[in-house]
């Protein structure tokens, strides 16, 4: 049932955040021990803490998931066509070729944080 659901809705490669997937239907601890589940039959792999992907084959028959700049860009940045936020700082002066440094530290200015407003 959350796979069908997750594969409809998702493409391979692409993250899935557990706080995308909670709907309050079913309890947290069930839906972790869902997506455990699908992870023990490699039907779903596990990025980091609350970060799933569909698995997605390439030729040599391994998987590959999203990249670290693709999480950032659906956590921080825009996901579902919603803009939540952009790159700044050197990164964007990158990006938009008005400078060839190559920041060690990727800046983003984002309202889309993790904590609850006090």
């Amino acid at each position: 049932m959350i796979y069908e659901m997750l594969t409809e809705k998702y493409k391979e490669g692409e993250p899935i955040f557990f706080s995308d997937i909670y709907n309050g239907e079913i309890s947290k601890s069930a839906l972790t021990q869902q997506l455990s589940t699908l992870c023990k039959k490699r039907l779903l792999a596990k990025y980091d803490k609350g970060i799933y992907y569909l698995p997605k084959k390439t030729r040599l028959k391994s998987s590959v998931g999203p990249t670290a700049d693709t999480i950032a860009k659906y956590k921080y940045i825009s996901k579902n066509g919603k803009t939540d936020g952009y790159y700044s700082g050197n990164t964007f002066a990158n990006q938009i070729g008005i400078s060839t440094q190559v920041p060690h530290v990727i800046e983003i200015v984002s309202n889309n944080t993790n904590s609850a407003p006090r």
